[in-house]
């Protein structure tokens, strides 16, 4: 048995649609799909991503920095999100070879109240939730130090599959049909924000996440379906396909 660990890896490849349907086909007949999707186990996920005014999240994927850290906000489904709705205030950090990801659940109003994160930590500490204090508390300090702000939307559907017995920590997501927007920068449901299409749907970005080796038969199964290896930040897609970055634009999808 391997236990999900903090500090895990993440391989991320690029699928064109032909791809796409057998590699499912043969997933669907290994592993359970996540419980949190519908019938055919997919879900939406939306997620607010905060940068610097010189988006140096950006910068620093783009430079291979080994060491970097982004803070998000993200709700899933489809239901209208109103500040009452369960959201999560996310940091994703690189460190080394090895990708962390930390998180906190909070009604959405209270989640994008940065100026808020010191005192909802402190109740939380008087709740016994020191790991959820820390969090908020690492939050506050890059958002004040940073200048963090509001820099994008990122959005697509997931098709998740969580590890058999003898690989609990294994998890493979498909993300398809992939959005994004620069402007009107909330996840409330006001009807007045319109995403661009980042990826065509004949694109799937593959994830592959596991605590140290990724087992034999994944391996085995990417080699058959001929997935390449690819250095994909869908954060850095929707900033380059809107034009935030403007003249600065700089390719992220490509072979590693």
């Amino acid at each position: 048995m391997r236990p999900k660990s903090e500090l895990r890896y993440e391989l991320k490849y690029l699928l064109r649609r032909e791809q796409v349907e057998p590699l499912v086909a043969e997933l669907r007949q290994t592993l359970q799909v996540d419980a949190h999707g519908n019938e055919l186990g997919t879900y939406p996920i939306t997620s607010l991503y905060y940068d610097t005014p010189d988006y140096k999240a950006y910068w620093d994927k783009l430079d291979g920095q080994r060491s970097r850290r982004k803070l998000r906000v993200r709700v899933y489904g489809d239901a209208l999100v109103t500040p009452e709705t369960p959201a999560f205030v996310e940091i994703k950090q690189r460190v080394n070879k090895l990708m962390r990801k930390r998180r906190v659940a909070l009604p959405y109003g209270d989640a994008v109240d940065l100026d808020r994160y010191d005192e909802l930590g402190v109740a939380f500490d008087e709740q016994g939730r020191a790991a959820d204090r820390a969090l908020l508390h690492e939050a506050y300090y890059l958002y004040r130090t940073l200048q963090l702000a509001p820099a994008c939307v990122v959005a697509y559907d997931r098709l998740a599959f969580e590890g058999d017995p003898r690989t609990p920590d294994l998890r493979i997501t498909l993300d398809t049909n992939l959005r994004g927007r620069i402007h009107d920068l909330s996840l409330l449901s006001t009807g007045s924000a319109t995403d661009q299409q980042i990826l065509g749907p004949e694109y799937a970005v593959l994830e592959v996440k596991a605590n140290q080796n990724v087992p034999r038969w994944v391996a085995q199964l990417t080699a058959r379906h001929r997935c390449t290896f690819y250095r994909i930040s869908k954060y850095c897609l929707v900033l380059e396909k809107t034009r935030a970055i403007a003249q600065r634009q700089r390719i992220i999808v490509g072979p590693a």
